[in-house]
């Protein structure tokens, strides 16, 4: 069997193809850069006598060998020859490998983790994520990577090594770690926050099941990219954090069935439910009971698995689209931007992409946002409904409606309860952007900017529903206004005019959308106006009869825009016209747009 190993290997090795060994030149270097090669590979063993019979090959990275050395477990030896600058201390970021790893330049070992002996083929992994330090000595620096593993289903490498003069990793490092970590606050935080909700109101279980995925998502961001489980346990073991990755991950499919089961039930099939419920579970059994090796094995099983069920959850959002039910546009749009986040990662795991960023926890923080608005607008329907149902009591017998009564005012209770917790939620959320955004550069400053008003939108309704005593209906003026001041203490150089009337009344939905309109307005304003001198921006509302008129100046021609469609991509999407279009759609309102404003008509739709 071992002379059949040899010779097997051997001509695997000698038939691949050969490329000529080059170095790599990161002489006077500035910024980091990705090594993806080529890099001399060849397998390590412990005799001389077997290893002079594989051949060196080139790879290029990233890349899994054990296709190449025929096993997933062993030892391989990666090399490659850097052109240096003398005495220049530089980085290495390995990008997790999964294993156990020796780091050497010009045969100094400079890092490594994990049990490493070669003699008796013991290869055991820590938990680690190596960043290591050296400072080449001459011209030219050979880098040797000695790669082994014993519990993995895969042997090399996932992202691309990456070098960069000392400090530039390991701020990069730095600023990734309080981003991943924010990410997993809030999913943390909305988990506590639909857990509350379940507890608060336990006939609807949609909350409770939600709420226990948005924790096990949590758990997954924090074991995931630079892994900020390890800030909170150091010495947390590999198979643990490997067991609580794969569990995190696998226990989402049969929580998110539980969720669309109990919030769909009229589009949902029971069959098709309880299959990828037992199908789910078994995988979980995998994670936490079988070996690492073998449960590692599964995941490109449970990754088909999870592209047929996103399949499905399209098929029944489309459903309640089709039957035209509150917020399913909004549901259908979100849940198709967090289903290409977790095609992304999939892909990405599998090295079919090249990346290294995991977009997961962003698209569910998106999706999250998304089901934020939904509850908002269920919350006005349920009001509307207690509403009538207190003007049908006066009609009923003195004894009933007094029964009837108090029921209300516990619901009415009930809601406003929720609303605060949705409001101090979405403060939570705002808290967490403003941390953030110091220290980070000019584009994500940007980008949270847009997300903090899109929040503060949101949480502007929740905190007029907690103050007045009609919860059906927003006065727009005092909304748009704090809205407006919101747009100004972000942008400065805003020179807003608002310009009303008397009070306007309108729906808490409508709000929201008008809200979010005048957002992407500016937005986009910032964004794309050509003009070298301070453009004063007109918001003018009104009302004649039952219409309420929305006006908006910003000396931009809105024509060409409005007819545009624009493409989303990876991650959060393009929001402009296209949201705006749907907005219009869901408050039932047509716009105008001259050369000089734009204006909007929609109906109050308050009751009086």
């Amino acid at each position: 069997m071992r002379f059949f190993y040899k010779k097997f290997f051997g001509l695997m090795l000698a038939i691949s193809p050969i490329f000529a060994n080059t170095s790599i030149d990161v002489e006077n270097l500035q910024t980091a850069q990705k090594l993806f090669g080529p890099w001399e590979m060849q397998p390590s063993h412990a005799d001389n006598d077997t290893q002079k019979n594989f051949s060196k090959q080139s790879v290029k990275l990233p890349a899994f060998v054990e296709s190449l050395v025929g096993t997933a477990k062993g030892a391989v030896i990666f090399t490659l020859e850097l052109k240096t600058t003398s005495n220049q201390n530089l980085s290495l970021d390995l990008r997790q490998p999964f294993s156990v790893y020796r780091v050497y330049a010009e045969d100094e070992l400079i890092g490594g983790s994990g049990e490493f002996d070669l003699q008796h083929g013991i290869y055991k992994a820590h938990a680690s994520y190596p960043i290591v330090s050296f400072v080449p000595k001459n011209e030219k620096t050979t880098l040797k990577i000695y790669l082994a593993n014993s519990e993995h289903n895969h042997l090399g490498f996932y992202g691309v090594p990456v070098i960069a003069p000392y400090g530039i990793l390991e701020a990069q490092r730095k600023t990734n770690i309080d981003i991943q970590l924010m990410v997993a606050a809030v999913l943390f935080s909305f988990a506590i926050y639909h857990l509350g909700l379940f507890l608060a109101w336990r006939k609807d279980k949609a909350p409770f099941w939600f709420g226990l995925l948005s924790l096990a998502l949590s758990i997954r961001a924090a074991s995931t990219g630079e892994i900020v489980l390890m800030r909170f346990y150091p010495d947390i073991s590999w198979e643990i954090l490997f067991r609580t990755l794969y569990t995190s991950g696998y226990v989402a499919l049969p929580l998110f069935v539980l969720y669309m089961g109990s919030l769909y039930p009229k589009q949902s099939n029971k069959v098709v439910e309880n299959l990828y419920m037992f199908v789910g579970l078994l995988f979980v059994i995998f994670a936490l009971f079988t070996s690492t090796e073998f449960f590692t094995s599964t995941l490109m099983t449970y990754e088909l698995i999870v592209v047929t069920f996103i399949i499905y959850t399209l098929w029944v959002l489309f459903k309640s689209y089709k039957l035209k039910e509150k917020g399913s546009v909004l549901a259908l749009g979100a849940f198709s931007v967090f289903s290409v986040t977790i095609v992304h990662d999939l892909l990405m795991f599998q090295n079919i992409i090249k990346d290294s960023k995991d977009l997961m926890p962003y698209g569910f923080i998106f999706y999250l946002l998304a089901q934020a608005m939904i509850l908002l607008l269920r919350y006005a329907d349920a009001f509307r409904t207690i509403e009538l149902h207190t003007n049908n009591l006066e009609h009923l017998v003195a004894d009933r409606t007094l029964k009837l009564q108090n029921l209300v005012e516990q619901r009415e209770l009930l809601l406003r309860e929720l609303t605060h917790r949705v409001k101090n939620n979405l403060q939570l959320i705002l808290g967490l952007l403003w941390i953030q955004k110091k220290g980070a550069d000019e584009k994500t400053i940007n980008n949270l900017k847009t997300f903090e008003i899109q929040v503060k939108a949101i949480s502007y309704v929740h905190e007029a529903l907690c103050t007045q005593t009609k919860i059906d209906a927003i006065e727009i003026n005092s909304y748009i206004r704090n809205v407006t001041e919101s747009l100004q203490q972000l942008y400065p150089k805003l020179n807003i005019v608002f310009e009303n009337q008397t009070q306007i009344y309108i729906k808490t939905d409508h709000a929201v959308s008008l809200g979010l309109i005048l957002n992407e307005l500016v937005t986009n304003y910032l964004k794309y106006s050509n003009t070298s001198h301070e453009q004063e921006l007109l918001i003018e509302t009104f009302q004649k009869s039952s219409k309420v008129h929305f006006k908006y100046k910003d000396g931009t021609n809105h024509q060409d825009g409005y007819q545009k469609v624009q493409e989303s991509s990876f991650g959060l999407p393009k929001l402009g016209w296209p949201m705006i279009r749907k907005f219009l759609i869901q408050m039932d309102a047509s716009i105008t747009i001259v050369p000089e404003y734009l204006e909007i008509v929609f109906e109050t739709g308050k009751t009086e």
